[in-house]
């Protein structure tokens, strides 16, 4: 019995339902259809009728509203315009930012090939190694463990001559991060200017002023905005965190590409932290060096199992956290470098 008044009551309001919105969907096309032509009729009556005229203008004057609401009413309108204008400005530098980067990789030559030389043969007197922003030589480790990862080798001629902020080309495996990379006389000109030195809120992306895509740090820092359509570092967040990305063991590479070099870096910790800077330091000692690095590495969200040691040279990209509170960061040592 209870099943059927169930089924009962059921019906009646699912034609209740139907009713109801049939009913309104007919009111509404009324409304509609009687609405134009008393407006119009009103309208004549208000051009050629004084006397309609002024019964609108003393009913106007009859209903006056207080000053308060229109206040409100006046403020509410001025912040949904300024949103409305807002939010139109970002969608139309974002997709600026996106076409901008496509027809930079479209006049830029971009190739991806294998290195053929055993780098773990190279010493440190035969050429081929990396004179370091320290005055120090440099080999990476364990590069013949790579020599299937292929390098990322940009002809920088015609970037140089749209603008000679250009160091290097950055290409992170598995997500969209596949720029051209600047570097300014500080770190806030680039911050809101695009490539062509434009002002964009989207910026681009750039390396940190302290150091140098030829002689590299210890640490090298690259900066981008995290975006919301997954331009600049904006993919970075989502991409790195999820479980796909990190059980695929070729998507841990980030290829850097300069005018005088390639080279190719292992990730080895990501995670997200409170806006701070040690993890953009540069500089160190062989002590400071080695805290900095287990420090980094218990960070990480994921163990990639990549050793890391005070021999290591590391490439750092930082960017903001889904929420903009935050800082989302990540790690990867040097493990092929290939002169050009």
């Amino acid at each position: 019995m209870n099943m059927f008044k169930y089924f009962k009551n059921g019906l009646i309001k699912v034609g209740e339902f139907v009713f109801d919105s049939l009913k309104y969907f007919f009111k509404g096309i009324f409304l509609i259809i009687t609405a134009l032509p008393r407006f119009i009729i009103l309208s004549i009556q208000y051009i050629f009728s004084k006397k309609k005229r002024d019964e609108i203008k003393e009913k106007k004057k009859n209903n006056k509203k207080p000053l308060v609401p229109k206040i409100l009413l006046l403020c509410s309108l001025t912040v949904y315009f300024m949103c409305v204008y807002v939010f139109f400005r970002w969608s139309v530098q974002t997709l600026k930012i996106e076409s901008l980067n496509n027809d930079i990789i479209e006049f830029s030559d971009l190739v991806e090939e294998e290195d053929n030389n055993a780098l773990a043969t190279m010493t440190p007197s035969d050429g081929s190694t990396l004179e370091t922003d320290e005055g120090t030589t440099y080999v990476p480790s364990n590069s013949s463990g790579y020599s299937n990862v292929s390098y990322l080798n940009v002809d920088f001629s015609n970037l140089l001559e749209q603008n000679s902020d250009t160091v290097g080309w950055i290409k992170v495996e598995g997500t969209k991060v596949n720029y051209s990379v600047v570097q300014g006389d500080d770190n806030d000109f680039y911050l809101d200017h695009d490539f062509y030195k434009n002002p964009n809120s989207a910026g681009w992306i750039f390396a940190d002023w302290r150091g140098s895509l030829e002689k590299f740090r210890r640490n090298t820092v690259i900066y981008g905005h995290n975006m919301n359509n997954k331009t600049m570092f904006g993919s970075l967040p989502s991409t790195l965190f999820s479980s796909s990305w990190q059980n695929n063991p070729n998507n841990h590479f980030i290829k850097l590409s300069t005018p005088s070099a390639n080279s190719v870096w292992k990730i080895f910790s990501v995670y997200v932290t409170e806006p701070r800077v040690d993890y953009l330091r540069t500089v160190f000692t062989d002590s400071e060096y080695k805290s900095f690095i287990n420090d980094i590495q218990s960070r990480s969200v994921y163990n990639f199992n990549t050793d890391v040691s005070v021999s290591d040279y590391i490439i750092t990209l930082s960017t903001c956290d889904d929420t903009g509170r935050k800082r989302m960061v990540t790690h990867a040592k040097m493990i092929k470098y290939q002169p050009r």
